[in-house]
């Protein structure tokens, strides 16, 4: 998976990349308040402390930046590892990072609930290329609810590489590595619950549940291993169908286009494949999954997919020839209010993975993974009319069709008349002023009058002296 805003302009993607939180340096997101260990916050948050130097956090400093890696043996994790030419020969191994503090005081006694980690890498890199990997924490009563961090992977070598999972290296830790339990693999396809576990305690059941303070804390560890790739799988994104992306930004009610392919580069043909796609939160798929193999000496074979590839069940595909042949899928999905996770505005980033599991005719078996992001923002403040007329997809504009041909009252919509007939209305309407400007002027002047005969001893309507004077003092 690719940097965001790949198909945007770089004025576009600044502003975008300040919504989230994302640096040249540093993918992280999104933005939230942060605090410090001396002081931290009075309400349920994960990752937001910037000075954490504690054991569980190998001195990370900025939680915001979870998210680490390094090659397996080494002793320093780092926001960047390189892939080389004899990595990928010898099958290295590296190790993926990500720590977790719930950062509400301990004094409130505020505990997480329903944590979970969610973690992705990528199954293919390109020669020469550099690619995430990245996780998200999230909780049902955190604020906010997630947040993810990302790091690269560089490959070096001038052919693609695969990473692949190694088996039941997922480990969770606690008081300074004292305390463990594994994890398993639907940490990379639902999320895996998290939670805490005491010193020396036995079947440690992790329920979701973390308390707050740093002493709570925890870090995952997982291991991949890198190979030459020899199958290949990738999923990109499109808004006009035409041309795809890694990343892309869209509205909500947009319909984006996916794309998987997948092509066998090496010398060993397939016997089994099992592919399926995990649709994100507030995407809804619109039509089924189009398979259109590319392997038939220059025909497409086109056909429907069965509906299971979007179950954990996958659906079975065509075999992968040798000779980079190979097949494509399609499919349309909606992006819905969902994205934003009960709000209706904000910035959500909602990661679309597609998995598939295969076998070699040698024996050899594996599982692949790739991913396509969208980017979905929509601004918190009311919508203006113009807003709702540039963007009717804007939330607040769909209930209220607040644009200005379907509410010319609205303030901001309306413009003074400067021709035709109405010209004549508004004349009439100035005269009038006129007139009855006069009017009140004459009225003014007359009840001055009065006053100044009264002041006088005059009567105001005869002009004659007042009789009432005469018993005055």
């Amino acid at each position: 998976m690719k940097r965001f805003f790949r198909n945007t302009s770089g004025a576009i993607a600044a502003v975008a990349l300040a919504l989230t939180g994302i640096s040249a340096a540093n993918a992280w997101g999104p933005e939230r308040a942060t605090f410090t260990m001396e002081k931290p916050a009075s309400y349920v948050t994960f990752n937001s402390i910037t000075d954490n130097q504690s054991s569980e956090s190998i001195g990370l400093g900025d939680e915001r930046n979870f998210v680490r890696v390094r090659k397996a043996g080494e002793t320093t994790f780092r926001d960047q590892v390189e892939i080389s030419d004899a990595d990928a020969k010898n099958g290295q191994e590296f190790e993926v990072y990500v720590f977790y503090h719930n950062n509400a005081a301990s004094n409130y006694k505020l505990a997480a609930e329903d944590t979970k980690v969610f973690a992705y890498f990528p199954g293919i890199i390109s020669g020469n290329s550099t690619a995430e990997t990245g996780a998200k924490i999230s909780a049902s009563n955190a604020n906010p609810t997630s947040v993810w961090d990302e790091a690269d992977f560089i490959n070096q070598s001038n052919v693609g590489v695969r990473l692949r999972y190694v088996e039941d290296s997922a480990t969770i830790y606690w008081n300074g590595g004292k305390t463990t339990a594994k994890i398993g693999e639907d940490m990379f396809t639902t999320g895996a619950l998290i939670g805490y576990c005491t010193e020396g305690e036995i079947n440690c059941t992790l329920d979701g549940e973390v308390p707050g303070c740093a002493e709570y804390s925890g870090y995952i560890i997982y291991k991949v291993k890198v190979e030459q790739a020899s199958i290949y799988l990738s999923k990109m994104a499109s808004t006009d169908g035409v041309n795809y992306y890694d990343n892309v930004t869209a509205n909500v009610g947009d319909t984006i286009h996916y794309k998987v392919v997948a092509k066998n580069l090496g010398s060993i043909a397939t016997t089994k494949i099992v592919i399926k796609d995990q649709l994100a939160t507030g995407l809804e798929a619109t039509t089924e999954a189009i398979f259109k193999d590319t392997a038939t000496s220059g025909s497409i074979k086109t056909e429907a997919l069965s509906s299971d590839f979007f179950t954990p069940i996958g659906a079975q595909a065509y075999q992968l020839s040798v000779g980079g042949e190979g097949w494509y899928i399609e499919y349309d999905a909606k992006i819905t209010d969902e994205i934003f996770e009960g709000k209706t505005c904000g910035v959500a980033r909602a990661i679309n993975s597609v998995y598939m599991d295969y076998a070699l005719e040698d024996g050899g078996y594996g599982t692949l993974g790739n991913q396509a992001a969208v980017l979905v923002s929509a601004p918190c403040e009311e919508p203006t009319p113009e807003d709702c007329t540039t963007n009717p997809n804007l939330p607040g504009c769909q209930n209220s069709e607040k644009n200005c041909k379907t509410n010319p009252e609205m303030e901001g919509c309306q413009e003074l008349p400067n021709t035709g007939p109405l010209e004549i209305v508004l004349a009439i309407v100035i005269i009038a002023g006129i007139g009855g400007g006069g009017y009140y002027l004459y009225r003014t002047q007359k009840t001055l009058k009065t006053v100044e005969n009264s002041v006088s001893g005059k009567d105001a309507a005869k002009d004659t002296p007042n009789k009432d004077s005469d018993n005055a003092a």
